[in-house]
């Protein structure tokens, strides 16, 4: 516990110090009040252990950062991630309502937060360590059907005493504290009934807002917490999200001044929308999301199973500049790294090219490993998103070192209902992997470690099972603080460079644009943060 401090107090002081100032800086130079509006195409769930999970919500991206962003603005969390500019997303890790990093056995199998005095519900109530107790509860209980009960899965106890809370796990868990920053642990009141159909409203708030008013896929109303008293800035009276509008009528309201804010700009309209507005400057923001899309290379399919080289030839042969281009070039940025960058531990080394690919290389590493010379490849048939359009740059791609790609689309669930499904019979597969919490864990071990796999809902794509990369996958997670970050550093470029079983391509921005009348625009690790915006 004393490297986890070691190699992270500083950052810890340095992040509350930043929301502090930002909160106070916002309280001279603002005028409170007003109400903000929030357009959505569905809103399904406020209840805290039912909002979708981003990493396997692909065609409802949109609601599920609204229900994220609600959580958002009425959770008081144990652990979230720092508030900052556009200009600077920053992935450490720091407590809130936890009053400092958690007191760890020497197993690391049991954590023990200490609740920090003064939060309290809109109701007057406070917030205490038996609210999160009661939060983690319903996750993993099997009648509320929580999709965040996989995350939580290793929790076998959770106690709470006095301002006291204790959760014991079957094994170690490096990365437990970044977990809770997910809003499926905000506080709820004690006696919260179990609901697989979720609870209404109104549904008591602990951040600087509760929801007061909901109705599914028609509105939400989120209302100020008087009793709040944290460091983060809040200045609208009321938040409404205003539900039903496709992503493109949304977006044309916001430029019309009908609604004030449009989560996720539609890709078909980003370089208008860019040229219009300029990038990060009043209305139109492009910033760095923790998001990677990769291709993965199914490794259980005769192609690319045992065929290093053949994965490494198709690191090599994509145009990386050419697919982003595909999209926008506001979109994100190229990679070819598994970490996304600003993450602790990742590195700014790129085994392959980024702007240009190398064909050379990939037709020397393909000689003699092309198999059958073919390939299938699922993806999405939506044009919007784009996919069909990067798998056709892939088939162009792998053409040049001897493979012909079929390529098979489905609506865009289907889709990644079917490359997580294990035997499906592809040899290539693309996703946007959005992350439901920051940490090199998610990105190393959902996606790379074998052990992780079963028949359906697999986050581990490419079928990737290696005995050694295991191995070594498990010594980084019993390293604590900045030790660990570095081993999962090293590890993920080893795995990219070597075993190559997926090829990054993209880092994908966080793109939202806000009306003329909104200001005080700042982001967090996943996007906008709703609650601090202001209306001028």
């Amino acid at each position: 516990m004393a490297s986890l401090l070691a190699g992270l107090g500083m950052g810890v002081v340095l992040a509350l110090g930043l929301l502090a100032a930002a909160a106070s800086a916002g309280d001279r130079s603002i005028k409170d009040g007003r109400t903000l509006v929030v357009g959505t195409p569905a809103f399904n769930y406020i209840d805290p252990a039912l909002v979708p999970d981003p990493a396997f919500a692909q065609s409802s991206l949109v609601p599920s950062l609204a229900a994220w962003g609600a959580e958002d603005a009425s959770c008081a969390m144990l652990f979230r991630y720092p508030t900052g500019p556009p200009s600077r997303q920053d992935y450490r890790l720091v407590p809130e309502v936890s009053a400092g990093y958690p007191v760890v056995s020497q197993q690391g199998k049991t954590y023990t937060f200490t609740i920090r005095k003064g939060f309290r519900f809109n109701t007057g109530d406070p917030v205490t360590a038996a609210n999160y107790k009661r939060a983690i509860d319903r996750v993993l209980n099997p009648a509320m059907n929580s999709p965040a009960r996989r995350y939580l899965q290793e929790v076998a106890h959770v106690g709470s005493t006095g301002n006291k809370l204790i959760v014991r796990l079957t094994k170690r868990v490096p990365d437990f504290p970044a977990r809770l920053t997910m809003p499926y642990v905000c506080p709820v009141p004690t006696d919260l009934p179990i609901d697989p159909e979720g609870v209404g409203a109104p549904l008591p708030g602990s951040g600087p807002y509760y929801i007061s008013e909901f109705v599914r896929n028609s509105r939400v109303v989120l209302k100020r917490n008087r009793f709040y008293r944290g460091p983060r800035p809040h200045h609208v009276e009321q938040i409404i999200f205003q539900v039903g509008d496709l992503p493109l009528t949304n977006n044309a309201k916001v430029e019309a001044g009908q609604v004030d804010v449009d989560l996720i700009v539609p890709n078909p309209v980003i370089d208008d929308v860019a040229a219009r507005h300029g990038v990060n400057k009043k209305r139109f923001f492009s910033v760095r999301s923790p998001s990677v899309f990769y291709i993965f290379m199914n490794t259980e399919q005769p192609l690319f199973r045992n065929n290093p080289k053949l994965r490494q030839a198709v690191n090599f042969a994509l145009d990386r500049t050419a697919m982003l281009r595909a999209i926008s070039r506001y979109f994100g940025s190229r990679t070819d790294s598994y970490l996304p960058p600003g993450l602790p531990g990742a590195r700014g080394v790129h085994p392959f090219p980024l702007r240009h690919p190398d064909l050379a290389k990939a037709q020397a590493l393909a000689k003699g490993h092309t198999g059958s010379g073919k390939a299938v490849m699922y993806t999405c048939d939506n044009a919007e998103f784009g996919c069909l359009a990067e798998a056709q740059l892939v088939r162009d791609a792998l053409k040049h070192i001897g493979v012909d790609v079929e390529i098979k689309t489905f609506p865009n669930d289907v889709a990644a209902a079917k490359v997580s499904t294990r035997g499906e019979p592809f040899d290539l597969g693309d996703a946007r992997f959005v992350v439901p919490w920051v940490d090199p864990y998610v990105y190393v071990n959902l996606l790379l470690d074998g052990r992780t796999i079963q028949p359906s809902g697999n986050t581990n794509r490419s079928y990737f099972n290696s005995a050694h990369y295991n191995k070594l996958i498990d010594r980084a997670g019993t390293l604590t603080g900045s030790a660990r970050y570095a081993a999962y550093g090293k590890l993920a470029i080893d795995i990219a460079s070597n075993a190559a079983p997926m090829a990054a391509y993209i880092d994908r921005n966080t793109r939202f644009l806000v009306s003329s009348r909104v200001g005080c625009v700042t982001v967090a690790a996943h996007g906008l943060d709703l609650a601090g915006l202001c209306i001028k």
